[in-house]
């Protein structure tokens, strides 16, 4: 009917034959924009830093991406945000273990960005924005795959350099934007991984005096400009170099900031050598010094064994290869129920092995820090050499001096 009237308004001069073809015109148009199909506006990401926080799991701060419709603003509860630092059980013995065996435990979820952000705030930590500067196809490649991430229940094992809640989002940001990321920050800086873990972990005298046992050489190195974004601090900063947007400070920390030491382990550990030292001297002069190695080997000999059990459980290379396991060993738990020259030359063993791991790292032979460590086991291995001599000594039987008569006679 549509086309009939239309073809006699063609055909027809008239000025209202000319207004039914204006109309008609019109109608064809808006047919037409209405039957093809829109194409979906791009998403914006955005990128959360969060600073550190009080509690152990929070010591590195931590990222999230955020994904949201353009004409929605930030941080209305619009956002759909998403979190890869999540484990599939919130039991913490479980995590560790599992982490070590290097199980896929950590799996992404969502949360809305006004709940995040009022989340952290209520922790009085830091929070950061960065609203990603991508090309429409990169936003939607990279929303499409955080949003597989979640519906697969995709996870991954965890390592603290190479697998965790801001490298799998480096990592998919450099996916989508095909490699814009990669080169990562021109300057890095010098510190190495332990000495990050170490700045992360400042004041943590316990978690410190690990990080220096635990630990192997394989940290003693430092990460280049892609690696050094295992950090959410390091991704934020690779961020703003590479795709040129700056951060936006949202919150600040609250929290007091109480000057702390990186190197309140290691100190820890030479004050415990210390003390096992006077321990020693003190069960010497008392005639208590079988009770005194005894209990310096069962201090080290526990510590040993917390090692190896770390480093045989642990798929991470990182603590599967230590020069610790050469200095603290499990056979000092026998130390107090060995005997006469045994127990004198076992020390004298142990003195000199250690001794050489610490001219080794003296000569740069040994990357991974060692004095504090050889320190544990030299310094009350010293005392106890130093009294088992004494000991042997007093021990001896004395020639009797011989009478002055006597000795002119000879």
């Amino acid at each position: 009917m549509i086309w009939a009237i239309a073809a006699s308004a063609v055909r027809s001069p008239s000025p209202r034959s000319a207004y039914v073809r204006t109309v008609l015109s019109a109608l064809v148009a808006l047919a037409f924009v209405l039957a093809t199909p829109r194409a979906e506006a791009a998403p914006v990401v955005d990128l959360y830093t969060v600073g550190q926080g009080s509690y152990l799991y929070a010591a590195f701060g931590h990222s999230i991406l955020c994904v949201r419709d353009a004409a929605e603003k930030p941080g209305e509860g619009k956002g759909t945000c998403y979190d890869y630092g999540v484990a599939d059980k919130p039991d913490t013995l479980y995590v560790l273990w599992a982490s070590l065996r290097g199980r896929s435990i950590f799996t992404p979820v969502t949360i809305d960005d006004r709940s995040l952000v009022a989340f952290f705030q209520d922790q009085s930590r830091a929070v950061e924005r960065q609203v990603l500067p991508l090309a429409p196809e990169e936003a939607s490649a990279l929303a499409a795959r955080l949003a597989s991430d979640v519906t697969t229940r995709w996870s991954y094992a965890y390592h603290p350099y190479t697998a965790n809640c801001a490298s799998q989002l480096r990592d998919r940001i450099d996916e989508a934007t095909k490699g814009r990321l990669r080169a990562g920050l021109a300057d890095p800086g010098k510190a190495t991984f332990r000495q990050r873990m170490e700045a992360g972990l400042t004041g943590r005298m316990f978690e410190l005096m690990g990080v220096a046992l635990i630990l192997g050489p394989s940290s003693d190195r430092a990460p280049n400009g892609w690696e050094v974004m295992f950090l959410p601090e390091g991704l934020r900063d690779g961020v703003a170099e590479r795709l040129g947007v700056k951060a936006e400070a949202l919150a600040e920390r609250q929290a007091v900031i109480l000057p702390t030491t990186a190197a309140a382990g290691r100190m820890a550990l030479f004050l415990l050598a210390v003390v096992m030292f006077l321990a020693v001297r003190l069960g010497a002069r008392t005639n208590r010094l079988p009770l005194a190695a005894r209990a310096v080997g069962i201090v080290l000999g526990l510590v040993a064994l917390a090692i190896d059990a770390t480093a045989l459980a642990s798929s991470w290379t990182e603590f599967s290869r230590n020069w610790c396991l050469l200095v603290l060993l499990p056979t000092d738990l026998a130390l107090g129920w060995l005997t006469g020259e045994v127990r004198r030359n076992y020390v004298r063993v142990r003195l000199a092995g250690v001794l050489v791991v610490a001219l080794l790292e003296l000569a740069s032979v040994v990357s991974q820090p060692m004095l504090a460590s050889v320190a544990l086991v030299a310094l009350p291995f010293a005392g106890l050499l130093g009294a088992l001599r004494t000991a042997k000594a007093s021990a001896e039987p004395r020639e009797a001096p011989r009478s002055e008569p006597a000795a002119r006679a000879a």
